[in-house]
């Protein structure tokens, strides 16, 4: 009679899925990158509780055990990076203007190289200190490996965040270009760490040649794929010959750029601007919107099946007190990592430095929300024979990692983007109006901006408390005030267009 097998697995992760995203929805409402493996969290938190009360009777066996081989042999890998990261990738890139990314390039750039690399760097010491201190050793390249795995923010998450919140454009630019553009460099530090811990040797003019090789090939490719979905585009067409274009381009892409070894998720993202911006001239705005509207659909079931499977994974975790606090220090020495990172980035490049929006390099720090692509690195080499004595420190400390920057960074990032941009109905009571003081501290100065929407739909950035600039420029043991012209000559620079 054949077998049911995939669409058991199947039915399983729908329910699964629908369960977490309607709890989601109807108790919390949240965001649901940040929502959905919290809730998927606290069902098997609550589902491992009723086990241990009433899983040894005679009316009620579930076998605990067997739930966690069924959790431990979901191959999490190849289920994200190896699958749907492709059309995830090339459903964001056919959105993404390429006049964004040539007057942004510098900072997308920045951020999701030298930037990670920092980031990897300082978090992978810092936690090896911590380590060392509270007598628990691990190796200082094991930890260099979490960290690049925990260097790259997720664009699903990313996605997630700033749909829910009012930002400004080009911050939204900057945090999806860095979240699309890092896989590339996170996976090729992480792999070369991978091969050191394995004992093999690295050279650095090797590790240069490979990335290069891998950013080279992988553009080539995706600008392949990307002219040859034009051709197929023009002419007459059904919706569905032009959803299925539009996948062929995602998994083609991906697939040749593996077999290319090549970075399959760079080809995707190429593909997906080069049709992205040229497709306005061979297909109508309806046929345009339809497809959109399909691979966001798409996104969503995609999003509520990985989150789900996320919140899942604490099936194979034994989260014991220590690993908790471990957990809960790396993520504070994570986004510290991150916020230092990027400023001695930056500092690197003085010129783009100077011309920022103020409060900038705080928001896009504060914004790197981790996700499924650092948990599965990690998943995928937890149980080699090298790291297998650390894998519940690295599974467990990459799952609070996630969780947290979901929760912390992601739910506060309005409050963080409040001390800096204007908003009259930012919260002022209660635990909310407490944070949202706190996040004001960000702000020394005082200076903040408002937003305004133009009727050809872009944006203009002025100074909301032109004082505060006077304020914040004033020197305290010296009683001379700013021209006129000073002042103005400050303002303009703060809200040059051109900025950060």
């Amino acid at each position: 009679m054949g077998s049911v097998l995939f669409l058991q697995a199947i039915t399983v992760i729908f329910s699964l899925s629908i369960v977490t995203t309607l709890l989601n929805k109807r108790l919390f409402d949240m965001p649901q990158a940040i929502g959905v493996p919290i809730v998927s969290a606290i069902l098997v938190f609550a589902l491992q509780w009723g086990m241990n009360l009433f899983g040894r009777n005679h009316f009620i066996h579930v076998d605990i055990m067997a739930l966690k081989a069924a959790v431990g042999h979901i191959n999490f890998y190849d289920f994200l990076v190896n699958g749907v990261i492709c059309f995830i990738l090339t459903s964001s890139a056919l959105k993404f203007k390429i006049s964004d990314l040539k007057r942004y390039w510098r900072q997308i750039l920045i951020l999701a190289t030298l930037g990670l690399l920092l980031c990897s760097v300082l978090f992978g010491g810092l936690l090896y200190a911590f380590q060392f201190l509270v007598g628990d050793y691990v190796p200082l390249l094991v930890l260099l490996l979490l960290g690049s795995a925990l260097g790259a923010t997720d664009p699903i998450g990313i996605k997630g965040v700033l749909s829910s919140v009012r930002t400004p454009r080009h911050l939204m630019v900057k945090l999806e270009g860095e979240s699309l553009f890092n896989d590339a460099m996170c996976i090729v530090v992480f792999m070369t760490i991978l091969t050191l811990i394995n004992g093999q040797h690295v050279s650095p003019i090797g590790v240069i040649e490979n990335f290069f090789y891998e950013i080279i090939v992988a553009v080539i490719i995706g600008f392949i794929f990307g002219i040859g979905a034009l051709r197929l585009l023009h002419g007459k067409h059904e919706n569905e010959s032009l959803i299925l274009a539009t996948a062929l381009l995602a998994s083609g892409s991906y697939l040749v750029a593996y077999f290319a070894h090549a970075s399959g998720p760079i080809a995707c993202v190429v593909g997906g601007l080069i049709v992205g911006n040229k497709w306005q001239e061979v297909l109508q705005k309806k046929e345009i919107d339809d497809v959109n509207n399909f691979w966001h659909a798409v996104e969503g079931i995609i999003n509520s099946f990985l989150f789900t499977l996320i919140g899942l994974e604490l099936f194979i975790v034994d989260m014991s007190k220590t690993l908790v606090i471990g957990g809960i220090v790396a993520f504070v020495l994570l986004h510290l990592s991150r916020f230092i990172g990027n400023i001695l980035a930056f500092m690197l490049f003085p010129k783009v430095h100077k011309k920022s929006y103020h409060g900038s390099l705080t928001i896009l720090s504060w914004g790197g929300v981790r996700g499924g692509i650092s948990l599965a690195l990690i998943l995928a080499v937890a149980n080699m024979p090298a790291l297998a004595k650390y894998s519940d420190i690295l599974v467990g400390y990459t799952f609070i990692c996630v969780l947290l920057s979901g929760v912390v960074c992601g739910l506060g990032l309005p409050e963080v983007l409040n001390a800096f941009y204007y908003n009259p109905d930012e919260p002022k009571t209660g635990f909310r109006g407490w944070y949202q003081r706190q996040c004001h501290r960000f702000n020394r100065s005082g200076v903040m901006y408002t937003i305004e929407d133009r009727s050809d739909g872009s944006e203009y950035i002025s100074v909301y408390n032109p004082i505060a600039v006077a304020t914040a420029a004033a020197d305290p043991s010296e009683e001379i005030a700013l021209t006129p012209e000073e002042l103005k000559q400050k303002v303009d620079k703060l809200e040059n267009p051109d900025n950060f």
